[in-house]
């Protein structure tokens, strides 16, 4: 009479295992849920080396100078402008019998260092001085004017050498 009991218990465990079994492989489904955080953007902040300036040391600044118009310089270690009114000059006669200001425009190959690329010529002479880096020898200038109505009117191209390149150009007359 024991052994009917035993045979039972036996049974008994191996039909749990395999219910064990079965249940543990079942697969689950899980939906797939995707999660997205918006982030709010920071604010940028620029650092300047030379907040009074706005710039960085090494970056080009502008000083005024009374001889050529503005005159480019870089930012030194103590936030100045370094700039050197210092080259070879080279001085640009207009003269204009017209009753109204005509516009000038000069390019230069190699570029100034310092002058303005544009300005008004008024009736008379008008004088404006340029400067290049010093050791120029030779330069190439391209100059313009208004002239009224009819638009821009070309000088013929005017190459300057020397050594170094320091002079008078001109004058150059208007005549429209």
């Amino acid at each position: 009479m024991h052994r009917p009991i035993h045979a039972f218990t036996s049974i008994f465990w191996i039909a749990l295992v395999l219910c064990m079994a079965t249940i543990s492989c079942t697969k689950t489904n899980f939906e797939e849920v995707q999660v997205v955080q918006e982030l709010p953007e920071h604010e940028t902040v620029f650092l300047m080396d030379c907040e009074e300036l706005d710039l960085n040391i090494g970056d080009t600044c502008h000083v005024e100078s009374d001889q050529f118009g503005y005159v480019m310089g870089f930012v030194n270690e103590d936030c100045d402008c370094d700039a050197d009114a210092s080259g070879e000059e080279i001085t640009i006669v207009i003269e204009s019998n017209l009753f109204w200001n005509s516009n000038i425009t000069v390019q230069a190959s190699p570029s100034f260092i310092a002058g303005p690329s544009s300005f008004e010529a008024h009736s008379g002479l008008t004088l404006q001085q340029y400067l290049f880096e010093e050791g120029t020898t030779e330069c190439t200038l391209t100059v313009s004017y208004t002239c009224g109505p009819s638009g821009f009117m070309f000088f013929p191209e005017i190459i300057l050498t020397g050594t170094p390149i320091n002079g008078v150009v001109g004058p150059l007359v208007i005549d429209c």
